[in-house]
């Protein structure tokens, strides 16, 4: 990468890393971000469609339906090398215990959808880099309920980027943790409480919040819906091992 490139790119984000670093979340949207214009309709188009998304028996909300897939990656001097990861299991998340493999989607297959990727990773600020990890990206189409508590992901970072919205509701909230009880119920005001529209994204330290969203409501007559983009930037023990990160202070 050129200087004058990384120096564009450093402009690009340096709101979100200083938001981050002072808030533990961050406000952005695909073109502050420099994905194309037409972008977020091409995926769109691509991908939230019955070919790639399913329902799996026993996933929560039950009228969810997912896809997902993990990538692994490297970080080198200039450049973020990436590829798929060799499994995409998940085990004891959301609620549910076990394993769980969903619908794989591998995106490094497309040009356009690897760009997101690494647009993605790069929201991570500097300092908090690890040089190794992986990277999980889940495609979630909901009508209804979007999640059905406040929660944590139990990775370091969760980013949210909504591709498409029909009706109403589907609030994203984020509250400290202290601030909800063993019951789930939420005392004070959250933190945040923002609806995402159509190519605005939010990047949040997973460590510092519970997130979630409110019920979607749908337009007199029809049927909501919302298609989300969630990806969580990996603690390096949840596919790589248990060993200590390696951080890039200053990439």
């Amino acid at each position: 990468m050129s200087d004058a490139s990384a120096r564009l790119m450093a402009r690009r984000y340096e709101s979100v890393w200083a938001e981050l670093a002072t808030r533990g979340y961050a406000l952005t949207d695909d073109e502050a971000i420099g994905l194309p214009e037409k972008f977020r309709s091409n995926f769109h188009q691509t991908y939230f469609n019955d070919c790639t998304l399913r329902h799996d028996e026993g996933d929560m909300p039950a009228d969810r339906k997912r896809a997902r897939d993990v990538i692994r990656y490297q970080r080198h001097a200039d450049f973020v090398d990436v590829t798929e990861h060799d499994t995409i299991t998940i085990t004891d998340r959301a609620g549910i215990d076990g394993r769980r493999d969903h619908h794989r989607v591998k995106l490094l297959l497309d040009p356009a959808a690897r760009d997101m990727v690494g647009a993605f990773l790069s929201l991570v600020p500097p300092g908090l880099r690890s040089r190794e990890s992986t990277f999980g990206v889940n495609l979630f189409r909901t009508f209804t309920d979007v999640v059905s508590a406040p929660h944590r992901d139990n990775e370091r970072f969760v980013i949210l980027y909504v591709v498409d919205r029909v009706g109403d509701g589907a609030m994203s909230y984020v509250y400290r943790p202290e601030d909800v009880t063993d019951e789930g119920d939420r005392v004070p005001e959250p933190v945040l409480r923002h609806q995402l529209n159509p190519g605005q994204i939010l990047i949040l330290d997973d460590e510092r919040f519970l997130h979630g969203a409110t019920p979607l409501i749908a337009p007199p007559g029809e049927t909501a819906r919302r298609d989300v983009v969630i990806c969580t930037v990996d603690y390096q023990e949840t596919y790589l091992g248990t060993s200590a990160q390696n951080f890039m202070p200053g990439l």
